[in-house]
């Protein structure tokens, strides 16, 4: 005699392995999983102080927050030689945020906190680059730094890092920034004005050279 025990075994087994093979089939069909979205709670506890060492960094200046891959801050792009462009990464780097102080702060405290979503797969550090200027974009010559490297651990969804801890941050570099211009609807009007001319100049030529003409060719007396 069978026990209806065994046979509400072996249902339920069957029953598991349809359920996994149906999940099996949906992450064929729908891809990868998305990238686990983390909030990074970025804040500094010590003001941000002026090339003085002393005064706070005034009310509107700009802090980037940037994410990278690894423990290394790849700088900032170039342009004809020295001058630097602030909205610009190399390597894995990657800006997360553009805030400006006092942001969730008191005035005149070169403080600040703010919570920023981020996709996990490809950020594992964190630092902060800021500026001594309100302006935006961020332009000529301007003091700024960078903070440290920050691993980044994440607890319950939450990143949380403190920029200057065991540090006072400081914006003693000093250097000219520039934006490079993107070309206007005039330039480029231009640009393909120019290529249509050239590319029916070459045709002309190359029609002219295979008509057939004789003339200045010399003739017999």
């Amino acid at each position: 005699m069978r026990l209806h025990t065994t046979t509400w075994g072996k249902g339920w087994g069957l029953a598991a392995k349809v359920l996994l093979a149906g999940v099996l089939g949906l992450v064929l069909v729908t891809g990868k999983a998305e990238a686990l979205i983390v909030d990074l709670d970025a804040y500094v506890d010590m003001a941000i102080v002026q090339d003085d060492l002393t005064t706070p960094l005034a009310d509107g200046s700009w802090v980037y927050i940037v994410g990278s891959g690894d423990n290394i801050n790849d700088g900032l792009i170039t342009f004809g030689g020295t001058n630097l462009i602030a909205d610009s990464v190399l390597g894995d780097d990657v800006i997360l945020a553009r805030i400006q102080i006092p942001l969730n702060s008191i005035s005149n405290s070169g403080t600040f906190f703010v919570t920023v979503p981020y996709e996990s797969d490809n950020i594992n550090y964190v630092y902060i680059r800021y500026f001594n200027t309100n302006s935006d974009p961020v332009t000529g010559m301007v003091r700024w730094g960078t903070s440290s490297m920050f691993q980044l651990g994440v607890t319950l969804g939450v990143a949380t890092v403190q920029f200057d801890q065991n540090q006072q941050l400081a914006a003693t570099n000093y250097n000219n920034f520039v934006v490079i211009p993107e070309p206007s609807s005039m330039n480029l009007f231009v640009m393909v004005a120019g290529l249509l001319w050239a590319m029916r100049s070459r045709m002309r030529l190359a029609t002219g050279s295979g008509d057939g003409s004789d003339e200045g060719t010399p003739t017999d007396p």
